[in-house]
């Protein structure tokens, strides 16, 4: 277990929040002018904004903080799905901070040009958690609840297509990008929008996932992970070592996934997190007895005097 499990808990939490923030802001429209009555405060609007930065920069800081081990995910070589999650994080940053009037004001000279260019940036904050939260399997577990959470995000960015209020009886707009708030920008956010959902969709297949669980720039060495195999002997072996079960038995994992075999496409990394993650997170029923994974340093720390018992062969 992590030297601080509360701790580690917490942050995951905070990170759930932001997450759940940002959708819900998504989905809310703004009206700063005219009648406000059905619609959202601005002012409120940019609290919850502050809220959800400020939850992400905790579920970021104190990871860092409680574990040694999470700088590694903040490296070149990090996994795909983190640069996603920090990607995030600085969309967030920028949907926060030039949004107040002082500096909207600098930076965009007309009102339906910030609201094009918010609207693109929440429509990259939606793509970049789907990839962060699909990929790190810690808030969403199987393929039902991944597209749950997809078809979610869906809907969060359909919803940030704004129509305009009609006052009176008006003409109906020939086409739909013609009733919508963004003016002149209105086809180049119906595009946004769109790809935004067609890499939605992408995420879907298994394969996905594997993919975004490497790192884009391989470390030169392993790094240390102490697994104690004498606390694992109710587990059936089988369920990680499938060379023993076709009969092999020669090597080891990392022997393998470190090898130019062309038949293994996932990198030793991204294959020893999944096998944490399919234990822990979504164990089978031989495996109850074991608790979930509360950290990098859980794995990735020097054996104890009480563990280092020999191993047979």
């Amino acid at each position: 277990m992590a030297s601080h499990p509360l701790a580690w808990e917490i942050a995951q939490a905070s990170g759930l929040c932001a997450v759940a923030i940002c959708l819900i802001l998504c989905m809310l429209a703004v009206r700063p002018r005219g009648n406000a009555a059905a619609s959202f405060a601005l002012r409120a609007h940019e609290k919850l904004g502050w809220l959800a930065l400020g939850a992400a920069a905790l579920h970021v800081g104190l990871l860092l903080a409680v574990d040694q081990r999470v700088v590694e995910h903040v490296k070149l070589t990090a996994p795909r799905y983190e640069y996603a999650g920090i990607l995030a994080l600085l969309t967030l940053l920028f949907l926060t901070v030039p949004a107040g009037a002082a500096v909207r004001r600098r930076l965009w000279a007309q009102h339906r040009g910030f609201q094009a260019g918010h609207v693109a940036a929440a429509c990259l904050l939606v793509v970049a958690m789907a990839i962060h939260v699909l990929t790190t399997d810690r808030y969403v577990h199987g393929p039902a609840q991944a597209v749950v959470y997809t078809v979610l995000s869906g809907i969060v960015l359909l919803a940030l297509l704004r129509q305009r209020t009609r006052r009176g009886p008006t003409q109906t707009p020939a086409r739909f990008t013609e009733g919508l708030v963004f003016g002149r920008y209105s086809r180049l956010v119906l595009t946004i929008v769109l790809s935004s959902l067609a890499a939605l969709a992408a995420l879907l297949p298994s394969g996905a996932a594997r993919a975004l669980r490497e790192p884009f720039v391989r470390r030169n060495q392993p790094m240390l992970l102490h697994f104690p195999h004498h606390k694992h002997w109710a587990v059936d072996c089988f369920q990680c070592h499938h060379n023993f079960e076709d009969a092999t038995g020669n090597g080891t994992c990392i022997s393998c996934h470190r090898s130019a075999r062309a038949d293994l496409r996932m990198g030793v990394e991204a294959r020893f997190h999944e096998l944490c993650l399919g234990c822990h997170c979504d164990p089978p029923a031989i495996a109850t007895a074991h608790g979930p994974v509360t950290g990098c340093d859980s794995c990735h720390a020097q054996p104890s005097p009480s563990d280092a018992l020999p191993l047979s062969n």
